[in-house]
C-alpha cells in the first residue's frame, strides 16, 4: 500500500468513527499537496457548534514531525474558520492519539513528538468521542 493510500485510508476511518459518533464530517482530499494549493486540514468535524480541524498522520515510526510551515498554515486556517486544531496520529496496532500543537516539542525545523509522549499526553479516540470539547 502506498504511503498516500495508507494516510487516506486512516483519514476515512477516522471520519467514519466521528460520523458514527454523531459528528458532521468532511475530508479535504489532497490537502497540503502542491505549491499552488490553499493550505487546508486533512479532515473537519463539527459537533455542538464546535469545529475541529484534523491533521492526520499514520506513522509507525517512534517520532512524528510537522514542519513549521505546515503547522503555521494549519493554525492560520483554524483562525480563519474558528476551528480548533487537532493532530491525530494513528499508530499501527495501537490506535489513535489526539494532541494539540502545545503537546509538541519545537525544534529548528519542525514540531516533533515522540511516541511515548503522545501516549502520555494524547487523548484516545474513546475520550475524544465522549468529551470532544476537552481535547
Amino acid at each position: 500500500m502506498t504511503h498516500y493510500n495508507k494516510g487516506a485510508n486512516a483519514e476515512r476511518e477516522l471520519l467514519q468513527t466521528l460520523y458514527n459518533a454523531g459528528m458532521a464530517v468532511c475530508r479535504a482530499a489532497g490537502s497540503g499537496k502542491g505549491k499552488d494549493m490553499i493550505p487546508t486540514p486533512d479532515a473537519i468535524a463539527l459537533t455542538n457548534g464546535k469545529i475541529y480541524a484534523f491533521e492526520c498522520k499514520a506513522w509507525k515510526a517512534d517520532n512524528l514531525s510537522i514542519s513549521h510551515t505546515q503547522m503555521n498554515d494549519l493554525e492560520k486556517w483554524c483562525s480563519l474558520a474558528g476551528a480548533e486544531l487537532v493532530i491525530a496520529w494513528k499508530i499501527p496496532r495501537q490506535g489513535w492519539r489526539f494532541m494539540k500543537k502545545d503537546d509538541f516539542h519545537v525544534n529548528e525545523k519542525s514540531y516533533a513528538i515522540h511516541r511515548d509522549r503522545a501516549f502520555a499526553v494524547g487523548k484516545k479516540i474513546e475520550h475524544f468521542l465522549v468529551k470532544p470539547l476537552e481535547i
